[in-house]
């Protein structure tokens, strides 16, 4: 029984040790496990600090095309000005054409410009009108002329007349008083007295003489302005007239407005009708002017003002553009917010002009880039964390608004209390008021 109770007491000894190893085994971590958190909680805090501190350049994003910023270097259509007949095409598609070349000849059909000789015709009934109204304002001149020589005949009858009223009124008064001093006869007396009644009736009568040839002045003169007023408005209504038949004619033979190309002829050969305001061609002007329209969102738009940078990636030009990073972009080109509408285009997207930017490299030339190219442009913001870009996609809100800082705010002010705003005083108490009625 002894020996029993010693055997089991030494296996217990020598099985404790083995057990407690084992058992330190079991609950120690393993070393993959303390390694795969160590890895877990690193890419956590990295990713924690990447969200942090990296910066993000926010961007609006636009789609639209190649223009050209001066409306001249666009492609201008040629339209008809008149409905008409096609005689004969004077160019081809792809043509290169200079300003003032003739495009295509039409045939006029309205019944009042049949006769071909329309314009000779007209410009001699103009020829033959002003002769006839300059012959007619002779007439009123030479008129008024013999008015005035009448006028002046009138007069120089009248200054006789009273001298002769003088010269009578003197003898009579002699005569009177030779008769009472008994020198002259009653006979002579008469005489005087007749004589002076004879003068003052001359004098009344180129008086009236003198006022008749005054009025006779007067409606010559009105006479010839009116002849001239009413030559000068035949003269006129025959300008007008010779100039919209010449107009007319004119616009038989269509001419290019520009130099450029021809890239699209809407009718094709002679014998067509053509109405007035047609299409029958458009032409590329050959300039070296470029810009980009870009179309973006309404929700956008209030973002973007003139001089914003954009970046743009055109059809058919291989790049890589990451928006938030401008620095790893390849392959893109540079431009400058220009213009943008202060009100959409009929959808709700807003239409915004952008220039080369002439510190970078310049845009592919025209032969490349063509107008009406595809193109995608990313307009320049401002630096956020890569978070907040994170929770505002998230949430849907638009790019962060542009505040001024404080030093703008405070220009701002002081420039609005010069324009004549109220006093700093007035500012105050009226605040202080306000505080009052708020309590």
């Amino acid at each position: 029984m002894a020996d029993r109770t010693s055997a089991n007491d030494t296996f217990t000894v020598e099985a404790t040790p083995n057990l407690n190893r084992t058992s330190l085994r079991l609950i120690r971590t393993p070393r993959s496990l303390q390694t795969l958190v160590t890895f877990s909680l690193c890419v956590v805090l990295g990713f924690t600090a990447f969200l942090v501190f990296v910066p993000w350049l926010q961007t609006v994003v636009g789609s639209g095309v190649v223009t050209s910023f001066a409306p001249e270097a666009r492609p201008q259509t040629v339209n008809t000005l008149i409905t008409g007949r096609i005689i004969r095409w004077h160019v081809m598609e792809g043509a290169s054409v200079a300003k003032g070349d003739t495009l295509v000849v039409l045939q006029d059909i309205n019944v009042g410009f049949f006769d071909t000789i329309i314009s000779d015709r007209v410009s001699t009934l103009r020829d033959r009108t002003v002769r006839a109204q300059q012959a007619a304002i002779d007439v009123a001149h030479q008129r008024r002329q013999q008015a005035e020589q009448r006028l002046t005949q009138a007069q120089a009858r009248f200054d006789n007349a009273v001298i002769e009223l003088q010269i009578a009124r003197t003898r009579l008064n002699r005569s009177n008083q030779l008769f009472s001093e008994d020198l002259v006869s009653k006979r002579d007396v008469e005489t005087a007295t007749r004589d002076y009644q004879k003068a003052v009736a001359d004098s009344a009568a180129g008086f009236a003489s003198v006022l008749a040839s005054e009025q006779d002045v007067v409606a010559s003169r009105n006479e010839e302005a009116r002849a001239i007023a009413q030559a000068d408005v035949f003269i006129q209504e025959a300008d007008v007239r010779l100039a919209n038949v010449q107009g007319r004619v004119m616009a038989r033979v269509v001419v290019a407005p520009i130099d450029g190309t021809v890239v699209r002829i809407a009718r094709a050969g002679p014998g067509q009708i053509v109405k007035e305001g047609d299409e029958l061609a458009v032409i590329v002007p050959k300039t070296t002017d470029q810009a980009v329209e870009l179309y973006v969102s309404s929700m956008d738009a209030a973002l973007v003002e003139p001089g914003r940078k954009v970046a743009l990636q055109f059809s058919g030009f291989p790049a890589f553009q990451f928006s938030g990073w401008q620095d790893i972009a390849v392959g893109v080109f540079h431009g400058t917010v220009k213009v943008i509408d202060a009100v959409d285009d009929g959808t709700g997207s807003f239409r915004v002009l952008v220039v080369p930017d002439t510190t970078y490299e310049y845009w592919p030339d025209q032969r490349f880039l063509r107008q009406g190219t595809d193109v995608t442009g990313w307009i320049l913001l401002t630096e956020v964390p890569v978070g907040y870009e994170l929770w505002r996609q998230l949430m849907g809100f638009p790019p962060q608004f542009p505040v001024p800082d404080s030093k703008s705010r405070k220009e701002k002010k002081e420039r609005t209390k010069q324009r004549g705003d109220l006093p700093r005083s007035a500012t105050s108490a009226a605040g202080q008021q306000e505080k009052g009625e708020k309590k």
